[in-house]
């Protein structure tokens, strides 16, 4: 073997061991592809506080309109929108600009909740399903025919989750929950995978 692969062999075998060591909780210097942290049609999102409502979401993207995460927001404020279904400008603009708008179906199109959303400054707009009692229906989000450009993601979240984050959140008397999104859910330990809400399955 020659002298320089011997040390290419070497110094390649130290990297892999010191990344084994860290495990989980190795954190990349750049954003890693983002590709890797959508499935399909399906987004997780890491509720991290308040704590009593802390595990794992499932969401799903919008079907034709929206864009993708450009990067992962961690300990961004998820805010529910005021007015909450969405269908006028927020007023509680200051609170939604740089965060997670919360919105709830219903009143108007998805479309609309979402354009209301950006323009109050969101990065992004989870909008949850009307009937608080929906732990499993799932809903094709599709563009409204105006063909208005909405350039932010948007993200379909089922009615119980919806109801129990923002339930949580008037509870505590606290202007947002804080999230991570979107996850990559392979590089939490097995263990922690299942950390998802009791009331659902998925």
């Amino acid at each position: 073997m020659h002298l320089e692969t011997f040390i290419a062999f070497i110094i390649l075998s130290l990297y892999s061991i010191n990344s084994n060591c860290h495990g989980s909780k190795v954190k990349l210097a750049t954003t890693p592809n983002i590709d890797v942290l959508e499935y399909g049609d399906a987004v997780f999102m890491e509720v991290v506080e308040p704590e009593v409502i802390s595990y794992l979401f499932k969401l799903r993207r919008a079907k034709n309109f929206g864009a993708d995460f450009g990067k992962q927001h961690f300990g961004i404020a998820l805010v529910p929108g005021d007015p909450y279904h969405g269908c006028s400008r927020l007023n509680n603009y200051n609170l939604v600009a740089n965060s997670v708008a919360l919105l709830q179906r219903g009143g108007c199109s998805f479309v609309t909740k979402t354009y209301h959303a950006e323009l109050a400054g969101a990065v992004a707009v989870v909008i949850t399903d009307q009937d608080e009692a929906n732990d499993q229906g799932i809903v094709d989000m599709i563009q409204d025919g105006t063909e208005r450009d909405v350039s932010i993601p948007a993200l379909y979240l089922l009615g119980k989750d919806g109801y129990m984050i923002k339930k949580t959140i008037e509870q505590y008397n606290l202007p947002n929950a804080v999230v991570n999104i979107p996850i990559n859910i392979t590089s939490i330990p097995i263990q922690q995978r299942h950390n998802r809400p009791p009331w659902v399955l998925w």
